[in-house]
């Protein structure tokens, strides 16, 4: 681009001309006030005298923003503005219009993309009055809107927009879908506050749960530790604009939680309070449905399971019942606790220990009649259920193998055997397992009702078995 500057008398007549490669083009045409002498020679601009001029620009936005604002947002598309200039240097009054179309907006902190933008508004020294914004996710949802922003000092401000079924988040921790209405007001003293009501379509959310097994955390005290290093202090977070939120979430279902053993759809009536930089949530996720994988063994949720919400997790209170019917036993697990600190208690019925309760899910079995490679399963177990951590190798690998269940069975008397199922569909089980002095096998499992199960079991022999398992309460 060039830059032309004239001095004549007591004015400073600047014209700039700018283009791209990528199309844009834009002008300035800018009669500044200066203040000149010639003994001694002195040029200083008038920043309390009016001063005039007109601006225009037209063509692909994004160098123009990667060169004013960056960071991890980006703005792209057409976009068309012209107006004048007034005022002062120090206070300048700018009026006229903007329009942009086929644009695309990005925030890289949440995933949030706007695309196919489309923006229209009139600005003014006072404010800018946008009559339609609108854009789409590229996923089926939309989101439009209008309002004014103040651009005075004790100015009022407010600006409304229609969600619907907007990704709002869209990141590795989770994404979110939304319908609603929120709005963004600022009052004369300044103070912003985001409010409204969505309602959440869907949501998938990535749990990241405590590993039972892994390296075991220690409490660590540092000796002779060097004084430079004790200097270091962490950096405060950068200071900003905070906005109050008014915000409540709610959902009938369709809320999905999952992990590597964890498989949940909740419900959610809950509150975002507070402001960004220190945003409190408060509420409660219900459980409609959805099951837990423990050692090998799937555990399904009661209805009642409810999780109540906080902003820290050691203030997240968990009352979460799992249980898994067998023809033998009802197996329940019982999660209590915080997030941060869960606690896990198994009871059954009919009642037993804990240890035993585990060995009929495992093996069906008691513990004593177990050999020594299944002993240390269930050793391996129990330290998982009480949080212990540890090396556990047979959890790692059926991880590793993408299996529902691995297990070792067997000694010295009949040989020592490999098993690994998986489930095929939600009722349908299948495993297969080699090794001992019967050669390898296969079985089917077929889960009509909790109660009841069909089994087919088939030998590498050729002998075939066909059983069924069912269980009544009196």
């Amino acid at each position: 681009g060039t830059v032309r500057a004239r001095l004549e008398g007591d004015t400073l007549t600047l014209a700039g001309d700018l283009r791209d490669a990528q199309g844009l083009k834009s002008n300035l045409d800018l009669v500044l006030p200066v203040e000149a002498s010639a003994a001694p020679l002195r040029i200083a601009i008038a920043r309390q005298r009016p001063m005039h001029g007109r601006f225009a620009a037209e063509g692909e936005v994004r160098p123009l923003w990667d060169l004013l604002v960056g960071g991890e947002r980006t703005l792209a598309g057409h976009v068309v503005t012209e107006g004048t200039i007034g005022g002062t240097l120090a206070r300048p009054a700018l009026v006229g219009q903007v329009a942009v179309d086929s644009g695309r907006f990005s925030d890289g902190s949440t995933g949030l993309v706007l695309r196919d933008l489309v923006l229209n508004a009139d600005f003014s020294s006072t404010g800018m009055d946008v009559s339609r914004v609108q854009a789409v996710d590229g996923r089926g949802g939309a989101v439009e809107g209008s309002g004014h922003i103040s651009l005075l000092r004790d100015g009022v401000s407010s600006f409304r927009m229609d969600l619907k079924q907007f990704r709002l988040i869209d990141n590795e921790q989770a994404t979110a879908s939304a319908t609603g209405q929120v709005s963004i007001a600022r009052g004369a003293d300044g103070k912003v506050k985001l409010s409204g009501n969505l309602t959440v379509d869907r949501a998938d959310v990535a749990a990241r749960l405590p590993t039972p097994s892994g390296v075991v955390l220690m409490d660590v005290v540092e000796k002779n530790r060097p004084a430079r290093l004790s200097s270091f202090a962490a950096a405060p977070p950068p200071a900003g604009p905070s906005w109050a939120l008014d915000v409540n979430l709610t959902a009938p279902r369709r809320v999905f939680l999952r992990e590597r053993s964890l498989d949940v759809e909740l419900s959610l009536d809950a509150h975002v309070g507070g402001t960004t930089s220190a945003p409190t949530l408060s509420g409660a996720a219900r459980v409609i449905r959805g099951d837990y994988d423990f050692a090998g063994k799937r555990f399904d949720f009661d209805d009642t399971s409810v999780v109540y919400l906080a902003t820290r997790p050691q203030n997240i209170r968990l009352n979460l019942t799992a249980r898994r019917e067998d023809p033998s036993l009802t197996a329940v697990i019982k999660i209590t606790g915080t997030a941060a600190k869960p606690e896990v208690e198994f009871t059954s019925s009919p009642s037993l220990p804990s240890d035993e309760v585990l060995s009929q899910v495992l093996f069906g079995r008691s513990a004593s009649q177990l050999a020594p490679l299944e002993a240390a399963q269930l050793a391996s177990a129990l330290s998982a259920m009480a949080g212990g951590g540890g090396f556990d190798v047979i959890g790692n690998l059926r991880a590793f193998a993408r299996l529902d269940r691995l297990a070792l069975a067997g000694g010295d008397a009949t040989g020592v055997t490999v098993s690994g199922g998986k489930y095929i569909t939600d009722d349908v089980y299948i495993e297969i397992t080699g090794g001992g002095r019967e050669g390898p096998s296969a079985q089917v499992e077929w889960r009509i009702r909790r109660k009841l199960a069909i089994v087919s079991k088939f030998s590498g022999q050729g002998e075939g078995r066909l059983s069924i398992r069912w269980r009544r309460d009196y």
